[in-house]
């Protein structure tokens, strides 16, 4: 890939990393019935599409959702500035952590609880991502040359 192409695609992983960050911390600072409110109305149109779904389940599966996306947008991102293997891991785990930490730090300040578990619950999802990432890169790099 040239160079030119690699500083086009980490401009744009950096955007959409900004993105999700601000949508995940986002809905993290809004009140409890304001959460409450949102997870319903998505619970209560999947329900009414033949999903049946719970809101605590519902909004715990997005919170692994957007964390493993989060991590994906890290991994490529660090890779293409040259990260490989071990290091690349290490460096996305960490900083998903912290902006796992961060999730639930904004909640508390909105008048919700930030719970360790829902640390844990956040940095599963982006590891979960990070790992897939990182399978799916090492794979294409083997049948393409690397990033």
């Amino acid at each position: 890939m040239s160079t030119a192409r690699k500083k086009q695609l980490r401009l744009f992983l950096r955007l959409l990393l900004v993105v999700t960050l601000c949508f995940i911390w986002g809905n993290s600072l809004l009140s409890r019935a304001e959460s409450a409110a949102l997870s319903g109305r998505v619970a209560a149109w999947l329900r009414s599409i033949g999903i049946p779904v719970g809101e605590h389940f519902l909004r715990k599966l997005a919170h692994f959702t957007e964390f493993g996306i989060l991590g994906c947008e890290i991994t490529l991102l660090l890779r293409l500035k040259g990260k490989k293997g071990l290091q690349n891991l290490c460096y996305s785990a960490l900083a998903a952590f912290f902006a796992a930490a961060a999730d639930e730090t904004l909640q508390v300040f909105s008048g919700r609880s930030g719970r360790l578990s829902d640390v844990l619950l956040d940095f599963c999802g982006a590891m979960t991502g990070i790992l897939l990432c990182t399978l799916i890169t090492a794979l294409a790099e083997k049948k393409h040359g690397p990033l």
